[in-house]
């Protein structure tokens, strides 16, 4: 704000934007489970990139095996154990530490393939069932599970599978 020839005065606010948004989602507690569903679990982009990022927030903490379960979501008919195989070669490192194999053993465990259309909601109430018996193993209260969908999709495939992805 001018104030004379040549002088500014800078006035500090006492609060910024970001404080009062921080400060309004303190106030929101995370509980209940998180569950992320992948969905084209079996294709590249998910070994290659999808599966390799969870696993890097897993060995750094970012996702607890006590809060977190994956889901994979794919066409593909294949087994739970099938994908595990599938990705692990994308996960693991020449010089891994035992520790770094036992976290991989940990982390792989956590994931369960779930074989569907995406263009059904047959598929989706599957998935949606598989996610519900993992919530209420874990004691979630209801409406306190936290349900987060990546896509790792060709864009020809995202209209069918959002229709269908309401049941979830």
């Amino acid at each position: 704000m001018a104030a004379g020839a040549g002088e500014w005065i800078v006035e500090k606010r006492s609060t910024s934007r970001s404080d009062s948004i921080a400060k309004e989602y303190e106030t929101t507690p995370e509980t209940g489970c998180l569950s992320i569903i992948v969905l084209g679990a079996s294709g590249d982009l998910a070994k290659k990139k999808t599966f390799p990022a969870l696993f890097n927030l897993y060995i750094q903490g970012f996702l607890q095996s006590n809060e977190v379960h994956i889901f994979g979501y794919a066409r593909t008919k294949i087994s739970d154990d099938d994908l595990r195989n599938r990705i692990r070669g994308y996960l693991v490192n020449k010089n891994d530490s035992p520790k770094q194999s036992e976290d991989l053993s940990k982390f792989l465990q956590l994931i369960k393939y779930i074989s569907g259309s995406y263009d059904s909601e047959e598929g989706f109430k599957q998935l949606d069932e598989e996610i519900s018996k993992h919530e209420f193993a874990k004691n979630t209260t209801e409406g306190s599970s936290r349900r987060l969908f990546y896509l790792a999709l060709p864009p020809s495939v995202y209209p069918p599978s959002q229709t269908s992805n309401n049941m979830c």
